[in-house]
């Protein structure tokens, strides 16, 4: 712990300097972030018992810099377009593919998760996922790139050619919409990323209906915070990275993701 305060001095000392070279870098001035829930509110964004863990780790490595912090909660169209017009600081949890020509990515990702197929409860045991051979014939919900801000498949390109080829890639606005159609047996199966999966199925209550296929997953990619260019220095954005880094070795840190992943984390499922 008095290592982690050392280098809490220290990154203080960064985020003062970055403050002397222009008002986006000061860390007087609030940083808002927003989120489409990914990583995100739990429960409230508000309350103290499960805010998300994006939102309790991001919280604490900028509490360490004495940088003040905010996060809001939209739909990630509107909370992209946000980004994208300088409205906000930058995304509390994204893919690094997602809007490069706005924001600045720290080299410390926040966290590495799995993207799984989802199927309902009621077909467990019947459909599976051994290979991609095994989706020929079944419609897949998949959320389609925000215009305008990302041109990259949201699920891996092995995944993405195989589903357009075999034609029954069912593209959806988001991953609610993706899981309302499971639900509803509109599609067979639905792929996103296990963490977002799984508190959607909460939010949505659909727990019970709907389950990921933990056998094999999809894809394993990083989760980063994401700053945008325009308002937040690069200076600012490595002091975070490496707090990050060092925030990590902490208890503090290991609390966090034991209260999120009891099992955990979403790259430990089985592959």
């Amino acid at each position: 712990m008095a290592r982690w305060a050392g280098f809490r001095r220290v990154l203080c000392g960064i985020v003062a300097v970055a403050g002397t070279l222009g008002e986006p870098a000061s860390a007087a001035k609030r940083l808002q972030l927003v989120n489409d829930d990914f990583l995100g509110p739990f429960e409230s964004i508000a309350g103290d018992k499960a805010p998300g863990f994006g939102v309790e780790v991001v919280r604490q490595v900028f509490a360490g810099l004495g940088q003040d912090v905010s996060f809001e909660f939209f739909p990630a169209r509107r909370a992209w377009m946000s980004v994208v017009r300088g409205e906000r600081d930058g995304m509390l949890a994204t893919l690094h593919t997602e809007g490069q020509r706005f924001c600045s990515f720290p080299n410390e990702p926040l966290i590495r998760d799995r993207w799984v197929l989802f199927v309902r409860t009621a077909d467990i045991g019947r459909l599976k996922f051994s290979s991609l051979d095994d989706l020929i014939g079944h419609t897949v919900a998949v959320r389609r790139p925000i215009p305008g801000v990302s041109e990259q498949p949201t699920v891996s390109p092995e995944l993405w050619n195989f589903l357009r080829e075999h034609k029954n890639m069912v593209p959806t606005n988001d991953t609610d919409a993706s899981l309302r159609m499971l639900a509803a047996s509109r599609v067979d199966y639905a792929v996103t990323s296990l963490v977002y999966g799984m508190s959607e199925i909460t939010k949505l209550r659909l727990s019970g209906k709907i389950e990921p296929i933990l056998s094999r997953g999809v894809a394993e990619q990083n989760v980063y915070v994401c700053f945008t260019k325009a308002r937040v220095s690069p200076a600012l954005i490595d002091a975070f990275s490496i707090a990050l880094k060092q925030f990590k070795q902490t208890e503090k840190f290991q609390a966090i993701y034991r209260k999120y992943f009891p099992n955990g984390a979403p790259s430990d499922f089985p592959r």
